[in-house]
């Protein structure tokens, strides 16, 4: 059998890179939603306001961790930079705007969570089309 022409041993197909898949979209929209509500939770159980860094750890944290156990590509990664301009204008124009209808105590929980919920979706659409340096 050893000179069976059935029984060669073939090289295994080359298997694509890890890296080049896109960010599981459901899942990345899904936990950071969900750390940005959990970071609000603990907001409003302290005592205190809490900072600018409290505020950014949880979400940012979740993404960093998202591709780096998912392996999504550095050249997937530049929906990172319109995710954040479109979060930050639906936070600050949605806090503006929520004020007004729901008043000043829910309009940056809704805000807050709602922006970060926007750069995840648009982080994790952009990753399905890498850019080619």
């Amino acid at each position: 059998m050893l000179n069976d022409p059935d029984a060669r041993d073939e090289p295994a197909p080359p298997e694509s890179d890890p890296r080049d898949e896109p960010a599981p979209f459901g899942t990345v929209v899904a936990l950071t939603a969900a750390s940005a509500v959990a970071v609000m939770v603990l907001a409003a159980l302290l005592s205190h306001p809490p900072n600018l860094k409290f505020l950014l750890f949880g979400p940012i944290v979740l993404v960093v961790f998202e591709v780096a156990v998912h392996e999504v590509w550095w050249k997937r990664w530049w929906g990172a930079i319109p995710g954040a301009v479109i979060g930050l204008a639906a936070y600050f124009e949605g806090r503006a705007a929520l004020a007004d209808i729901v008043g000043d105590g829910w309009a940056h929980p809704l805000a807050y969570v709602t922006a970060w919920a926007l750069f995840a979706v648009v982080f994790a659409w952009c990753s399905r089309y890498p850019r080619r340096f």
